[in-house]
């Protein structure tokens, strides 16, 4: 079983996004692009520091481009604002990870984040719940790049087709079914919870 980190484990981060979109006059959509990037993988800021290409504090000056092409006037301290930490735990998304655990099921995290971030992920989340601990970072792939869900696969130890992932980002779900994974999309904790167990009893 493996699982997303932001929005699956933790609330999503679009709760800041849609902060700063408020503060910016902007629309949500269109202040995600601009400051995380858009659903394809490339070349954006907020991309190639998920690939360990950029510093964090390299972000923000990038991303005047894209701000420009989409009439958003930003402030200078997007990025900062944004990676404050806001969000809180899924607690029963925690438990459950345990549970699996204990039933001697092979667990995984799959996460698109920052050299910057490793601190707080071990201060915020026990990484021993993990058989596999799959950053982005460090592999030099984010997703919905394939190499990153080729790094986890074999990480785990694991066929493909044994995997199920929980993940709140339709675009990265694509990638993961293709190689054969079982998907849940993660919009409500309670109701993905259920679907995993639905898809933990059919295997």
């Amino acid at each position: 079983m493996v699982f997303d980190f932001g929005g699956v484990i933790i609330t999503p981060i679009t709760t800041g996004i849609n902060a700063l979109a408020e503060r910016n006059r902007a629309h949500p959509r269109a202040m995600l692009e601009v400051l995380i990037g858009p659903d394809e993988t490339g070349d954006h800021p907020w991309h190639r520091a998920e690939r360990g290409e950029l510093t964090v504090d390299e972000i923000q000056a990038g991303l005047s481009t894209y701000a420009s092409k989409a009439g958003i006037e930003l402030s200078g301290d997007e990025i900062e604002v944004l990676l404050v930490p806001t969000y809180t735990i899924n607690d029963d998304v925690v438990a459950r990870i345990r549970e699996l655990r204990a039933k001697g099921i092979r667990t995984g995290l799959l996460t698109n984040t920052f050299a910057e971030f490793r601190p707080t992920l071990e201060r915020d989340l026990d990484l021993e719940l993990f058989d596999a601990v799959v950053e982005s970072y460090a592999v030099g792939a984010r997703k919905p790049e394939p190499r990153i869900y080729e790094a986890m696969a074999a990480a785990l130890g694991v066929d493909h087709a044994e995997i199920v992932y929980l993940d709140d980002f339709p675009q990265n779900l694509a990638p993961a079914q293709e190689l054969g994974w079982q998907t849940v999309h993660v919009t409500d904790v309670a109701s993905a919870l259920d679907e995993l167990d639905r898809l933990i009893r059919s295997q």
